[in-house]
C-alpha cells in the first residue's frame, strides 16, 4: 500500500456541482448589475474561489468581489448546496477506503462551513475524517488548507500521502506541499491527458473507477 492518507477537492472530484455554482454566479452577476454572463464564464467559477472568479471575470473591485461573494453564498447556503450531484462509484470509494483503514481528507476551495454542509447533506462526510475549505476572507491557498488537512489527521511522512483532483490549482498545491497528485479529466478543470500532462502528477483517471484500481481498492 504506497498510501496511507488521501485527500480529495470537492467540486469535480467527489460532486458534480457545476449547476449549483453555474446558476449562482449568473444569478449574483445579474444582481450586480452585470450582464449574463457567457456560460463558459459561469464555468470559469468552478474550483477557484469566487472571490477571485467575480475579479476575474466580472472586473469587480475588491470591495464590490467581497459584495458580490456574500450574494453568491447566501444563495448557494439556500438553494446551490441543493443542486449537485455525485459522480459514479465515490461512494463506492471512499467506503473502499474507510474498510481499508486509510486516513482521508477534503481540501476545497469551497467555504468551510458549506463543504462541510454539501458533504453531509450528500452523505459523504460520515467517510471523511477531515474537510478543510477557504475561510471568510479567501485568504487561504490551496496547500494551506492541504496542510490544514494533514494537521488534523497527523499525519508528517508526505510520502504516504496524494491529492485527487480535477484541476491546475490542485496540481500546484501538491507541488508546493510536496506530496503526489491524481489528476481526474471527468471534472470541469483538466478536459483531457494531454491538458494534464502540463502538470506533474503520477496518474490520469478518466473516470472513479480508474482511481479505485490505482489504489488496487
Amino acid at each position: 500500500m504506497k498510501y496511507s492518507t488521501v485527500i480529495f477537492d470537492l467540486d469535480g472530484t467527489l460532486l458534480d456541482t457545476s449547476e449549483g455554482i453555474m446558476v449562482g454566479a449568473s444569478y449574483t452577476a445579474s444582481k450586480m448589475g452585470v450582464s449574463e454572463l457567457t456560460s463558459e464564464q459561469q464555468r470559469s467559477f468552478i474550483g477557484p474561489s469566487p472571490y477571485h472568479s467575480f475579479i476575474r471575470e466580472c472586473g469587480f473591485t475588491e470591495s464590490k468581489a467581497r459584495e458580490a461573494v456574500e450574494i453568491y453564498r447566501q444563495r448557494y447556503k439556500e438553494k446551490g448546496l441543493y443542486e449537485a450531484k455525485h459522480y459514479g462509484f465515490v461512494k463506492e470509494l471512499l467506503k473502499a477506503l474507510k474498510d481499508k483503514e486509510y486516513k482521508t481528507g477534503v481540501a476545497t476551495l469551497k467555504r468551510d462551513d458549506l463543504a462541510k454542509e454539501i458533504l453531509m447533506n450528500f452523505e459523504l462526510s460520515i467517510y471523511i475524517d477531515s474537510i478543510n475549505g477557504i475561510d471568510d476572507m479567501d485568504t487561504l491557498s490551496k496547500s494551506d488548507i492541504i496542510l490544514m488537512c494533514l494537521n488534523e489527521l497527523r499525519q508528517n511522512d508526505l510520502s504516504k500521502v496524494v491529492l485527487i483532483g480535477d484541476s491546475v490549482h490542485d496540481a500546484i498545491g501538491a507541488e508546493q506541499v510536496g506530496i503526489d497528485f491524481i489528476a481526474v479529466t471527468y471534472g470541469f478543470g483538466f478536459k483531457n491527458k494531454e491538458e494534464v500532462s502540463a502538470s506533474k502528477n503520477v496518474f490520469i483517471a478518466e473516470s472513479v473507477e480508474e482511481i479505485i484500481k490505482y489504489l488496487n481498492l
